[in-house]
């Protein structure tokens, strides 16, 4: 019995916390026909950001079910995709040491509209769920919900 105990106690001693990277970003934008966009994302990690931390981006066309990878950041440098809707169109706006995952895209079409994911990975954090924000191109002076 007491061999018992001492392994579970050398086993319990030995797991190892896990926490989570929660990403935020708002539900929904408005942006208008050849307009910039800032993209924000924001996160929160209890650890600190290492070198290893990490994020991407991905695109979801209105009506399409697949996703577009497009634009990813690691090392302190930004690597946008080659072949993609958004060629030559993004910039990071980000900074990791203050927890800011955001991106911008230059001259916003009608096709630019669909949903954008966020996904930020800080080891050993784990994320749970990807920001998403659903980004909605509209004609100029044509603000839906303006105060």
């Amino acid at each position: 019995m007491p061999l018992v105990l001492l392994l579970s106690s050398l086993y319990l001693s030995h797991t190892v916390k896990v926490s989570a990277v929660e990403v935020n970003t708002p539900e929904e934008i408005f942006v208008e026909n050849g307009t910039d966009a800032k993209l924000p994302c924001t996160f929160t990690s209890v650890e600190v950001i290492s070198s290893a931390a990490s994020v991407s981006w991905s695109f979801q066309p209105e009506g399409a079910a697949t996703r577009i990878s497009f634009f990813y950041y690691f090392n302190g440098k930004p690597y946008p995709g080659k072949d993609i809707p958004f060629k030559d169109r993004i910039t990071w706006a980000g900074d990791l040491n203050k927890k800011d995952a955001s991106i911008s895209i230059s001259n916003m079409q009608f096709r630019d509209n669909g949903t954008y994911i966020c996904d930020v990975k800080n080891p050993p954090d784990i994320v749970v769920k990807p920001g998403e924000i659903r980004v909605r191109v509209v004609e100029k002076g044509i603000h839906p919900y303006s105060p």
